[in-house]
Order: C-alpha cells, then sequence, then structure tokens
C-alpha cells in the first residue's frame, strides 16, 4: 500500500470493501516486534495486524472519499467494520464516524452501543473522540448520562466517562455554561480520584489538565482542595502530574501543601 492504500470496489460494496480492508491490513502486518510492543503498550486488545495509526486515518480517508454517495453507505462500512473486533478494524471505523455527519442522538446512541465492546484504552479514547465526546460538544444534556456511569462496574465506562468532557474543548457553549460544565467535571475527577484502576487515573489527570487549559482558576482551585484532604498515595500521584499544567509560582503552592 503506497499512495492508495486499498483496492477499493467502484461501488460501496459492503462484502468487497470489508475484504479490501482485511488484503490491505494483511500487506502492512507489523513485525513480530511491533506486534509484542503493541500488545505491551495496549494490553487487552484482541486482534492485532500491528497497522500503524497515521496509515489506519489514511485508510478511512480513502474510503470515505471514494465512491460514497452518501453518509448511509459510510455507516454502513464503520458498523460493520467495528464488528469484525480487531484494533485495526475499530480504529477505522471511529476514524470514519468522526468524520460523518450525525446529529448528537445519532452519535451519542452508537458510541454507547459500541462501548460495550470496549476492552483497551485506544479504542476507549479514540471512541470518545469520535462519538461520545462529539455528542457532548453538541449537547450538554448528555453530561447527566456521564454522571450515572461513575459507579458502573465496567472500568472502560467509567474511563469514558472522564475522557469525553475532553471534547469540550470543542463545544461553543455559553461562558457561564462551559464553565458549569468543566465544575461538574471536576467533580466527576474527584469522584474517580480513588478509584483502584490504573486506566482511571491516568483520565482523572487528562481531564484535570484539561479543565486548567480552559478554566485555570476552577482547576487550581481544585487542586488545592484535593491537596488539603491529604489524599493517598495514588491520588497523590495522580495530582501531582496534573498540577504540571498550573504555573511554576502556582505549582510550588501546590505541592507546599500537598507534600
Amino acid at each position: 500500500m503506497n499512495d492508495v492504500y486499498l483496492s477499493l470496489p467502484p461501488q460501496p460494496i459492503l462484502k468487497e470493501v470489508m475484504q479490501s480492508l482485511e488484503l490491505g491490513f494483511k500487506r502492512e502486518i507489523g513485525s513480530a516486534e511491533y506486534l509484542e510492543g503493541m500488545r505491551r503498550t495496549v494490553p487487552g486488545v484482541a486482534k492485532l495486524y500491528g497497522v500503524k495509526v497515521p496509515k489506519l486515518r489514511e485508510i478511512s480517508k480513502q474510503i470515505l472519499t471514494t465512491n460514497l454517495s452518501d453518509d448511509s453507505a459510510a455507516l454502513e462500512i464503520a458498523k460493520k467494520s467495528w464488528s469484525i473486533g480487531s484494533r485495526e478494524h475499530q480504529l477505522i471505523a471511529l476514524f470514519m464516524l468522526a468524520k460523518l455527519k450525525m446529529d448528537p442522538d445519532e452519535r451519542w446512541e452508537l458510541g454507547v452501543q459500541f462501548l460495550a465492546d470496549v476492552n483497551n484504552w485506544e479504542s476507549c479514547d479514540q471512541l470518545c473522540h469520535a462519538l461520545l465526546g462529539q455528542a457532548l460538544a453538541l449537547d450538554p444534556g448528555y453530561m447527566d448520562h456521564l454522571e450515572s456511569w461513575l459507579q458502573d462496574e465496567n472500568f472502560w465506562v467509567r474511563r469514558a466517562a472522564l475522557v469525553s468532557p475532553v471534547l469540550l474543548r470543542r463545544a461553543n457553549y455559553s461562558p457561564e455554561l462551559a464553565r458549569d460544565l468543566d465544575t461538574r467535571t471536576l467533580v466527576m475527577s474527584g469522584k474517580l480520584l480513588d478509584d483502584p484502576e490504573k486506566h482511571i487515573h491516568k483520565a482523572v489527570n487528562w481531564t484535570v489538565r484539561e479543565v486548567i487549559k480552559r478554566q485555570y482558576d476552577l482547576g487550581f482551585k481544585w487542586l488545592m482542595k484535593q491537596a488539603r484532604r491529604r489524599p493517598a498515595r495514588i491520588a497523590h500521584t495522580t495530582l501531582k502530574l496534573a498540577s504540571k499544567k498550573l504555573t511554576a509560582q502556582d505549582q510550588e503552592a501546590f505541592l507546599h501543601v500537598l507534600e
């Protein structure tokens, strides 16, 4: 696969597109060393070809721009690709869906449906980017749903609850609404700060950093509040990492209280 990655059929015939994808992935299969490294980097992933993300993005772009008369055909291809279940098939599906025109309800419902199949952080985060987070950036009502996921027994659902608000950076809400949503995001982060799962710790760190970028004063005050409660070791590390987005002066003040 060089400039043109797939040999696509002249019409978007689902079976033939899937066959082209399979052949393309097999031509680009990673070395044994690369595959082993990927399994360490993305533990939990099922079938793996080892195709790198930039190439997957180019493949998804080629599918979207080749003989698709409307988004319905692309949506069908994306859903089928997701259902096959390999890392590469799922990422192709999400990269396609991120570019399709969908109303927030359709985007959200598909995201919830796909979330049940997620078994690794890469698919979880890309799903939030393509579906759940984009829906939230268009309709703030979905924050209610995310807040209800904090006690879910599936930690990928809990991670999605924190990663989806990262896409609020794309939202065009009023200053008052944007501030309210970021305040709620920090409350969610606080509730998961002591979560036993490492994938949740990383999501808290990421989410808090994003809030600091958007609402610096809220993020700083939240970090100081958490520092004063003398957090446990894991939470202590997460907070310390998130504080790196503070100014040098504020970080020094924060660490003084935390330590």
